[in-house]
């Protein structure tokens, strides 16, 4: 409806696997209605910043502003100069699920565990008090130009929050398929490289070890198509990673800054807050969750040794514990920083020194 996935998901018709296709229609009527609101949204903004007498309160709604209009551009640039980029990595996610899909053991499994299934609700949590935070404002006494603003305002919001929710939905998907692949060689492999071990002193035979390399083969295979589409996703997504940590963080603070304006008495404000701050939560924890699952790999290896006298078995082998240590996902935008739940720290011990500077001085200047 907001017109950020122009894109339509259906069955194929040979065998009903999921496919994203183009949808070029779409893509015209979201470039011109949000080319039409984001006009409208800043000439609102523009008018409310020149009524404003706080200094403070000025820059943060330019920044605002600002952030908010250049996530607008960055998803129009992602649905049309992008598009064809964005459709192979979502179908290659898709590819890779089935892949997983076909192990053995793993036909029942879902998109993931326990793990996944709180943090998608959190983030469902999220997004209706994102939508429907401000509702109880058009039940109140609205004129015409009030109302547009508020439908302006939630257009804009959301879609700039989209782009966050968008790099959670891909980070998750990387975690849940290292989790699941990690799974399957920590008990489906492991019990058949045990099996070759013969407890009566005789080699395994070269049709155990054929099905075992086999296995092994498609881990790797598996492992690097999963380190391929993740590396591949982060640097479709990495500029509009920053932007929309930017915007978070800018949101907190400026919505902080109204708080201490109201002295601290408007739950409103409190509850949006910690919406914001439990957004970027979600997204780092679904980062740390990518990371950390491709680090357990080189945990693996040492679970699943198996030596023999044949030559070309050793080396299968001893490739695939090798192949394994190179598998790391990290995310570090353009080199600058890495994400990591200590990133919200030097971020929140940021915002109470600038809030503390701005509440004494607000204080020896009697306007809070």
């Amino acid at each position: 409806m907001l017109g950020f996935i122009c894109f339509g998901i259906k069955g194929n018709r040979a065998d009903g696997c999921l496919v994203a296709r183009n949808r070029y229609w779409y893509k015209w009527f979201c470039l011109l209605s949000r080319i039409f609101i984001c006009g409208i949204y800043a000439s609102i903004s523009l008018d409310y910043i020149k009524r404003l007498d706080n200094p403070h309160l000025v820059i943060l709604s330019w920044i605002r502003l600002v952030c908010s209009l250049i996530c607008a551009c960055v998803i129009l640039l992602m649905q049309f100069w992008f598009g064809q980029q964005v459709l192979c990595v979502v179908n290659s996610y898709f590819r890779l699920f089935r892949k997983v899909n076909a192990l053995p053991g793993c036909q029942d499994q879902g998109f993931g565990g326990k793990r996944e299934l709180s943090l998608l609700i959190f983030k469902l949590i999220c997004l209706l008090n994102e939508l429907f935070c401000e509702l109880p404002m058009f039940f109140t006494d609205l004129n015409l130009r009030l109302f547009a603003t508020l439908l302006v305002d939630i257009y804009i919001s959301v879609n700039s929050t989209m782009i966050g929710h968008m790099c959670f939905v891909g980070y998750l998907s990387v975690g849940a398929l290292y989790a699941r692949v990690n799974r399957y060689v920590r008990q489906q492999l492991r019990r058949q490289l045990r099996s070759l071990e013969q407890h009566d002193g005789y080699q395994a035979s070269r049709r155990q070890l054929r099905a075992a390399g086999y296995r092994l083969d498609e881990c790797l295979g598996i492992y690097d198509e999963i380190q391929r589409v993740g590396i591949a996703f982060h640097r479709l997504i990495e500029l509009p990673l920053c932007l929309i940590l930017l915007f978070a963080f800018l949101s907190m603070t400026l919505v902080s800054y109204f708080i201490m304006l109201n002295r601290f008495r408007d739950a409103t404000l409190w509850l949006l807050v910690v919406r914001l701050f439990v957004d970027v939560v979600l997204l780092t924890l679904a980062i740390h969750g990518a990371s950390s699952s491709s680090r357990v790999i080189r945990r693996l290896s040492l679970e699943n040794c198996y030596v023999s006298e044949r030559n070309d078995w050793d080396m299968k082998l001893e490739m695939f514990l090798s192949r394994l240590n190179f598998y790391e996902f990290r995310v570090r935008p353009f080199g600058l920083f890495e994400i990591s739940n200590e990133l919200i720290l030097v971020f929140l011990s940021g915002l109470v020194t600038y809030l503390t500077y701005i509440l004494q001085y607000g204080m020896q200047t009697n306007q809070i």
